[in-house]
């Protein structure tokens, strides 16, 4: 008697997250795309970290092609804030989207810099 099916279980296409990097201005932008959630978060911790390693990083996180954000994702922006200041530098997240902004503010992250626009960051404004 076969006590569990042996079979393997479907693939399944968890939706993903993802990074795109560009320079604007004196900054880094760090465009996070998708789902980031405790499943995806890895994908662009990679990306992140590289853009606030550098000596007094200035990094744009734009948060308006995300999806979703769990508390991992939150995390992440926490620590990538704590590592530019650390070196000097440091983030401005840009959200257009009313319940990311909640989130922020609920979860006291709003401490970091909150644009709706790249137009409105400092790295552009200063441009003009």
């Amino acid at each position: 008697m076969q006590l569990h099916d042996s079979r393997p279980l479907p693939a399944t296409d968890l939706p993903g997250a993802h990074a795109r990097c560009f320079p604007l201005g004196g900054a880094t932008v760090v465009e996070l795309h998708g789902e980031i959630d405790v499943f995806t978060v890895g994908r662009i911790t990679v990306d992140l970290d590289s853009a606030t390693g550098r000596p007094v990083p200035h990094v744009i996180v734009d948060l308006r092609p995300v999806s979703f954000m769990d508390s991992s994702g939150l995390h992440l922006l926490n620590r990538a804030h704590r590592r530019a200041r650390a070196r000097s530098g440091g983030i401005q997240l840009v959200s257009d989207q009313p319940r990311i902004r909640q989130l922020l503010q609920l979860t006291a992250l709003d401490h970091i810099p909150l644009s709706a626009t790249l137009d409105d960051t400092p790295a552009v404004s200063a441009r003009r």
